[in-house]
């Protein structure tokens, strides 16, 4: 026979595993597609001007990558982060590059570099700017186009 306090855990913990399916329909709800415009372009043109002074010589002019850089742009962009978020980008980015000089861009900068990268992409631009960071980019989700 369980004692009264394992039946309450018991039952708050189904409760929360009912709740797990709601918590992720309403998150799946806030999410937005960088298919909707989240970065604007004169926002990707100042960050064309920071990848061109902090990024090209490994990435190159096209955003193609090499043998030791990624490719930022096409096929093996969208391979690499559809599915995740602009959340993850921003933070892999900022923690990550330039090679030695991690978070050397300022936020605003890498902001402003992954908008040149949705631009490049094909990602229309918006109204407003993507921001520098914050738990917004984690709702804008990396797809294919439909």
């Amino acid at each position: 026979m369980l004692s009264k306090i394992s039946c309450a855990v018991a039952c708050v913990s189904c409760l929360a595993l009912a709740l797990v399916p709601v918590a992720e329909c309403n998150a799946a709800e806030d999410a937005t597609s960088v298919w909707q415009g989240v970065y604007t372009k004169a926002q990707a043109e100042r960050g064309r001007a920071t990848y061109f002074a902090a990024c090209v010589s490994c990435h190159g002019a096209q955003l193609q990558g090499d043998t030791d850089a990624p490719e930022l742009a096409g096929n093996g962009f969208l391979r690499k982060w559809t599915g995740l978020s602009v959340g993850a980008l921003f933070a892999f980015t900022e923690s990550q590059m330039p090679v030695g000089r991690p978070r050397g861009l300022g936020a605003q900068g890498y902001a402003q570099v992954i908008a040149h990268i949705l631009a490049a992409n094909g990602f229309p631009d918006g109204q407003q700017e993507l921001p520098a960071g914050g738990s917004v980019l984690d709702k804008i989700m990396i797809d294919k186009k439909k």
